[in-house]
């Protein structure tokens, strides 16, 4: 429970910057494809429902995670993928995000 607080305190500080750039649709249901060493279920193809993070307009979905979980930074990180429509193109993760753990994503409409 103290991991849990400690990290929602972390995740408001942080995605509180974000406040500026509004979801394309606060807490509407969205999808997000599936990309091997990056966003959904690692091994499956189609798409994953991406669940959002609190009433932030970000949102978080499993992904691939290198290294253990507690190999990850504690504090979270989030990026930008093009939805259309309620459905988001997928992410690979990149050496310049850092470990998965705590990476969210903000949808944003071409």
């Amino acid at each position: 429970m103290y991991k849990s607080l400690i990290w929602m305190a972390m995740a408001a500080s942080c995605l509180s910057a974000l406040a500026a750039a509004p979801p394309v649709v606060k807490n509407a249901p969205l999808s997000i494809e599936r990309k091997l060493l990056g966003s959904g279920e690692q091994g499956q193809q189609g798409v994953e429902q991406a669940q959002p993070v609190g009433d932030f307009g970000v949102w978080h979905v499993p992904q691939y995670m290198p290294g253990y979980p507690t190999s990850a930074t504690i504090w979270p990180r989030v990026i930008t993928v093009r939805c259309r429509n309620q459905q988001c193109e997928g992410y690979s993760i990149t050496p310049d995000m850092g470990p998965g753990e705590y990476l969210f994503f903000v949808p944003s409409e071409d």
